[in-house]
């Protein structure tokens, strides 16, 4: 061939156009849609279910922050520690296909357990049995199940899909990791929508329904497994190979033990030349030293982690205690509120791949992969600060209690004129605390009374309306305690009953407290009175029944916000039960609650007053510390897996990737060590401790990023034609003929065996694996 024809031919190759959208789906396996489906479910059943279990913890099983916060991050190191038992199970005994199929058994179990877990508890529950102590071990076994499921399967899907392809088809395979990593997205995004609707929106047995919100993932999970089953004759399945991070695990013992019985004097330049190079091969012990040079970074990422994944426990139960209410668009669930994160993750990878990141190349700032992890880290503490400061104005909503040797007192006025509470004599001290002019139906409170036995006198304040006050009547205030006075009036004049002891704190859930006093004689009303309270939304599920007494309070109960119903029940003359609706009151989250049931005259009245505010702080304030966080995220977990693919041989990557899965793992249990300690009571501070934490961090890591001298990975010509032109002797099997060389197809790999052009450019929907 001449000069100009083969310059002719060159110019044809460069000129050649790239194939098209649709181009790219000519040639695609029939059982990628599997596959996929199988994935979107799959991380539906996952992401459902994770988003509503710290508030299960919380609400179902009655644990506390601390406890609930660390269970979630237990279970959270077992879904990214149980990757690296999938793998091996899948290289070395059973293969990528059937270890899914076999783990997806497991996991839809898990689902089950955890769903039928929550119908355990006293009647009307199908399953009788005390609560929450009866549904504990099914949930822990449930938990335990699905991580070794979601483990188990993670390292597999991914990688089997990748084994659908034949050699050549780049871009096929980098449409199809598109669209995997869509799905996934879409399953996180819609399941952290529809699963607190589900807990929330539907009532089971009186309370939030957990055997739905848990019972519709346990569906997806086996609607994944039966897709994933119905392409069976479509797939290609490998034999198991072998799994590298066995072998690479075994080469670094040898060298360890090696050098450990080294002789006196020997020394070689790397502790991995101690590696038999007879029982293994010398491109081996080159590789994983390149490996280890890389994961030498590896040692801060966890603290990343730490942070990250408290979206899902110290963020929900900050999300807990505020506002739901968005106005015109309804009322978010606390738990909801985390579909923000991969909302922004399918936003921003776009924008920073296709705008902000050759902005930064054109300006040479943050343009290496090591840079842009720091600025990653840096987020990710800032996202901190920000929930530090959103913790203070929240707790500062909270009330507080009066302070050591004080005491509250609150007035309710019932009667029909304006009242004027007065102390006889009056409280000591130059400026003493003292009420001023109450209106009907109005209350007045005192925080800083001083402790002790009092005098009080309520009269009206308008002399002219002719009621005879009230005189000597004595109120005893404990310590830091609050009480409340009713004024009402009777045939002699204005009346004051004994006083109520009143809880001042907020609920330790979200739901409000609330309790009735009863204010009128039920030997009036006729023989075995109660009070019915019932939500109207679902009045047959939310209800209490309250026995009551003449001016006696209720003990207070924890119920579902909204609107309630006030019915009173009793037998009348005849002995026939009667039942009517005497009025209606509101309760909102985080409220504690009084509601005074009293007759005036011929009609029932029923008056709401607040012992303690309802939740008051907006929940969208969160949004800018999910902004910050998936900003960090998407620098630091998409560009750190880029670096590390970039910086490790072909041979290495499937290790790096259980590394990679591992750093998340430990990042959960430095948090759940964090939890378990209680050493920091203030939530605001511990959230500023991990962002100094992280800050710290960031500083070493930068200086660990300035000293890293970058691999070179040599070309190995060799391993290229290995794994391009050497026939195949245990290769895939497809219609009983070899296609593809097995060499490097470890299931650990995030995108299987393809080419290192489309590792490079195709790693970022791992983030939400």
């Amino acid at each position: 061939m001449g000069r100009g024809e083969s310059d002719e031919k060159s110019k044809m190759e460069i000129e050649e156009p790239e194939p098209g959208f649709c181009d790219k789906f000519r040639g695609f396996p029939k059982c990628i849609g599997f596959i996929v489906g199988n994935e979107f479910c799959e991380r539906f059943s996952y992401y459902g279910m994770k988003a509503i279990l710290t508030i299960y913890l919380l609400e179902a099983l009655l644990f506390d922050d601390s406890t609930s916060t660390a269970i979630y991050h237990a279970f959270t190191f077992g879904c990214y520690f149980t990757p690296i038992l999938g793998a091996i199970m899948a290289d070395s005994w059973l293969g990528k296909y059937w270890t899914i199929v076999s783990v997806s058994v497991i996991y839809c179990l898990g689902h089950l357990i955890m769903s039928l877990s929550d119908l355990v508890g006293p009647e009307p529950y199908p399953f009788r049995g005390p609560s929450p102590s009866g549904k504990i071990p099914g949930a822990m076994i449930g938990l335990v199940l699905i991580a070794l499921g979601t483990g188990g399967i993670k390292p597999c899907v991914s990688a089997f899909g990748g084994d659908q392809f034949k050699d050549g088809q780049t871009k096929q395979v980098q449409m199809f990791f598109s669209i995997f990593y869509f799905s996934i997205n879409a399953g996180s995004l819609i399941s952290t929508l529809v699963t607190p609707l589900l807990r929330d929106d539907v009532q089971c047995y009186g309370a939030d329904c957990f055997p739905l919100a848990f019972g519709v993932p346990a569906i997806l999970m086996v609607v994944a497994t039966i897709l994933f089953v119905l392409g069976s004759p479509f797939y290609k399945k490998n034999p198991p190979q072998g799994n590298v991070v066995v072998l690479v695990s075994k080469a670094i013992g040898n060298a360890c033990k090696n050098r450990w019985n080294r002789q006196p004097g020997e020394q070689r330049e790397h502790w991995m030349d101690y590696c038999d190079t007879a029982k293994y091969d010398k491109k081996l012990v080159r590789d994983i030293k390149f490996m280890l040079h890389v994961l030498y970074m590896y040692i801060p990422l966890p603290v990343f982690w730490a942070l990250f994944d408290q979206q899902g426990s110290r963020w929900t139960l900050q999300a807990y205690r505020m506002n739901y209410d968005l106005g015109p668009l309804g009322k978010m669930k606390p738990d909801q509120i985390q579909f923000v994160n991969p909302a922004l993750i399918l936003i921003l990878i776009p924008i920073f791949e296709g705008a902000i990141y050759p902005l930064l190349d054109k300006c040479k700032v943050l343009n290496r992969p090591l840079q842009r992890m720091c600025a990653g880290m840096t987020f990710a503490a800032g996202a901190f600060v920000a929930a530090g400061f959103v913790q203070i104005a929240l707790q500062n909503t909270y009330p507080q209690p009066p302070a050591q040797s004080f005491s509250g007192l609150r007035v309710i006025n019932k009667a029909n004129c304006s009242i004027q509470p007065t102390f006889t004599p009056a409280l000591p001290g130059n400026d003493p605390p003292a009420f001023g002019e109450i209106a009907l139906k109005s209350s007045e409170k005192l925080y800083n009374v001083p402790v002790g036995n009092y005098t009080m006198e309520f009269a009206c304040a308008d002399a002219s309306a002719g009621q005879a006050p009230v005189r000597s009547y004595t109120v005893s205030l404990p310590d830091q305690e609050y009480n409340t006075i009713i004024v009402t009036e009777n045939q002699q004049g204005l009346y004051a009953p004994a006083q109520f002891h009143t809880e001042w704190d907020k609920p330790d859930k979200a739901d409000p407290k609330m309790r009735i006093i009863f204010m009128p004689n039920p030997a009036d009303i006729g023989d075995n009175v109660t009070v019915r309270i019932e939500n109207k939304g679902a009045p047959k599920q939310v209800y209490e029944v309250f026995s009551v007494g003449m001016e006696k309070a209720t003990e207070y109960v924890v119920k579902e916000p909204g609107e309630f119903n006030v019915k009173l029940q009793y037998l009348n003359a005849a002995g026939v039960q009667q039942e009517e609706v005497v009025g209606q009151y509101t309760v909102d989250h985080g409220g504690v609650y009084s509601v005074v049931v009293s007759k005036p005259g011929l009609e029932y009245n029923v008056d709401n007053y607040k012992d303690a505010e309802p939740s008051s702080m907006t929940i969208l304030l969160q949004i800018p510390q999910y902004f910050i966080i998936t900003t960090g995220e998407v620098m630091f977990s998409v560009t750190g897996l880029d670096f590390s693919y970039s910086q490790a041989p072909k041979s290495m990557k499937s290790v790096l990737q259980a590394a990679w899965l591992l750093t998340v793992a430990f990042g959960n249990v430095i948090v759940l060590i964090v939890a378990e300690a209680r050493l920091i009571k203030d939530q605001a501070i511990e959230f500023f401790m991990f962002a100094g934490l992280m800050g710290a961090v960031t500083i070493i890591f930068a200086i660990m990023s300035y000293f890293y001298k970058y691999n070179e990975i040599p070309k190995d010509d060799e391993e290229m034609e290995d794994i391009a032109d050497k026939p195949t002797t245990n290769g895939d099997v497809e219609n009983g003929h070899a296609i593809k060389d097995g060499y490097d197809n470890p299931a650990l790999t995030t995108d299987g065996p393809v080419t290192d052009g489309v590792l490079a450019q195709n790693t970022s929907y791992i983030t939400q694996l």
